[in-house]
């Protein structure tokens, strides 16, 4: 959408998934299905720190996008390394964690040739697609859900200036950003959870 997301202020989603990482380790750590390592057991192994880093980029088609990454981990894009790291550090297996973000328009507008009757206000969009490599590179488990804010709710809803749109501050839509982010790695959690206890498991599962 934009020429230059340099010029565009919280276009950059560094900050928000810096802030994420206390919630993602905490919402993980809850599963009775398996242990985490710490953090920073991860971090400080030797096997990390010799895991050579892909390039962080995101091809999809012809298209190419930068990817940012949570504080002081590296972006591996080769299943096999995470199949290797697995092994090198003695655990059954290594999450992968991918978040996306988006702004999504609220409802509370009409659109009528072309043109917008009434406020038009805005949420952040959040998809979280999870991914689990055993220590033999096979899948063993594999989610994403996209949460975004429910009608209504005004903290996360909010109205920005769209008669300039490469304007706009989108610092504003950081909070949101952040609290959809958590419930949706809360859905992930609760829809693993149901799956390891032998429950139904519907795509369409939510937590507000």
């Amino acid at each position: 959408m934009f020429t230059s997301m340099d010029d565009i202020p919280g276009t950059n989603t560094q900050p928000i998934i810096n802030k994420l990482d206390p919630k993602i380790i905490s919402t993980l750590s809850s599963c009775k299905y398996f242990t985490l390592v710490p953090e920073k057991t991860l971090l400080s192994s030797a096997a990390y720190k010799n895991l050579a880093e892909d390039e962080k980029v995101m091809k999809v088609l012809f298209m190419s996008y930068d990817m940012n990454v949570v504080n002081n981990y590296k972006y591996i894009s080769d299943e096999k390394k995470y199949a290797q790291l697995a092994k090198d550090l003695g655990v059954d297996g290594v999450i992968r964690l991918t978040l996306n973000f988006s702004v999504a328009p609220s409802k509370n507008y009409v659109g009528i040739m072309g043109l917008s009757l009434g406020k038009k206000s805005y949420s952040a969009m959040t998809t979280i697609s999870a991914v689990a490599y055993n220590k033999d590179g096979e899948t063993v488990w594999k989610d994403s859900t996209i949460k975004e804010a429910e009608p209504g709710d005004t903290k996360a809803i909010i109205l920005l200036d769209t008669s300039n749109i490469t304007g706009t501050d989108f610092e504003k839509l950081h909070p949101s950003a952040l609290e959809m982010a958590g419930k949706g790695m809360d859905v992930l959690l609760a829809r693993f959870n149901d799956t390891m206890a032998g429950k139904d498991v519907s795509q369409f599962q939510s937590v507000k």
